[in-house]
């Protein structure tokens, strides 16, 4: 009798995949605009109004940006691998630029809608159920773009911030619409309807190219005031006693997560090692402040004695002036590698 086998090891089922919080409003937004495009469709139906025709183009767009938009969050949830050493985030500005692209064409293909109501002329009917139909299919709209706003900035997601604004210049669109059949209904004036249209495809004309300079600008990393102003106020309580300063600050955004590189003075007999983990305390607590994940990289450079007076390192063998207060970053500052002036004393 042969040697006994040890029990083959029960096979190991694959790890859960846990879908980014971003999925859900998504979801919820090309639901809700495969539904509000069938209504617009039916009020178009109803009224052959081409300012009705011209929001209903628009939901057309909202369909599409959402798919798009779902797709983009689900990607960049991936996280980095060897050909995405940085993750997958920036799929999302991507997603912006296509909603941009697609308000823009949205927008000529109303104008031109428009232009040709005005030349030939339009036949109305059904005004009442076509705006009632209307009026709440915008009322949707309100509610679903301030939400997937207030989601996306609270998520990070450039996505859904896109998707929410583009929805929420649907509802101006709705808007447009129902002052010009109101005062068709009024007036008796059909030319006001395509009138009402173009007007419609110029202000989306005006928000297309808005989200286009938009997401153009964070594809190609451009300064984000607002991103290195929250990385200032993070810095006030994310402290660790060693890390004196920063500066020449650069932070971008990928999707959700945020990407930081900056240069730190520390003590300059600090080890390594040392040097090391008070840049791995420093990363989280930075990161943790932020409420957002991502990452740090820092350029550590010696303090050379210069900067003794914004150091609060205990038991300093080389300290040659009393602590007196920490640096404040300010967005101004940040280029500057020089050691703040030494302040008066008794001055605060």
């Amino acid at each position: 009798m042969g040697p006994s086998r040890p029990p083959a090891p029960a096979p190991t089922s694959p790890p859960e995949t846990v879908l980014p919080d971003t999925v859900f409003p998504a979801a919820v937004s090309l639901v809700v605009g495969l539904g509000l495009f069938a209504a617009k469709l039916a009020a178009w139906h109803l009224t052959g109004s081409a300012a009705v025709l011209s929001d209903a183009l628009e939901s057309v767009v909202n369909v599409l940006a959402a798919g798009f938009a779902l797709f983009s969050v689900r990607l960049a949830a991936r996280p980095p691998d060897r050909g995405h050493p940085y993750g997958h985030g920036k799929i999302e500005q991507l997603s912006g630029a296509f909603e941009g692209g697609l308000v823009l064409f949205a927008a000529v293909a109303i104008v031109l809608s428009a232009v040709r109501g005005l030349v030939l002329g339009v036949e109305l009917q059904a005004l009442d159920l076509g705006l009632a139909l209307t009026a709440a299919a915008g009322v949707v709209n309100l509610a679903l773009g301030s939400w997937l706003l207030r989601r996306g900035r609270a998520l990070g997601s450039p996505a859904l911030v896109a998707d929410g604004q583009h929805v929420l210049s649907d509802v101006w669109t709705t808007v447009g619409v129902l002052v010009g059949l109101g005062l068709v209904r009024l007036t008796g004036l059909t030319w006001l309807d395509p009138l009402a249209a173009l007007v419609v495809g110029l202000v989306l004309a005006r928000t297309g190219l808005r989200i286009l300079r938009e997401s153009g600008d964070a594809l190609m990393d451009a300064t984000d005031p607002e991103l290195l102003r929250t990385v200032h106020e993070a810095w006030r309580s994310a402290r660790v006693p060693g890390i004196i300063d920063l500066h020449k600050v650069r932070a971008i955004q990928g999707g959700a997560e945020v990407h930081i590189d900056a240069h730190a003075h520390v003590p300059e007999f600090w080890r390594v090692d040392q040097a090391h983990a008070a840049s791995r305390a420093f990363e989280a607590a930075l990161l943790e402040a932020l409420g957002t994940e991502g990452e740090l990289a820092l350029h550590l450079d010696p303090c050379e004695r210069a900067w003794c007076h914004c150091c609060d390192l205990a038991d300093c063998p080389v300290r040659a002036a009393p602590f007196e207060a920490y640096r404040e970053l300010t967005p101004d500052a940040l280029p500057d590698d020089a050691p703040p002036p030494r302040r008066a004393p008794g001055s605060r």
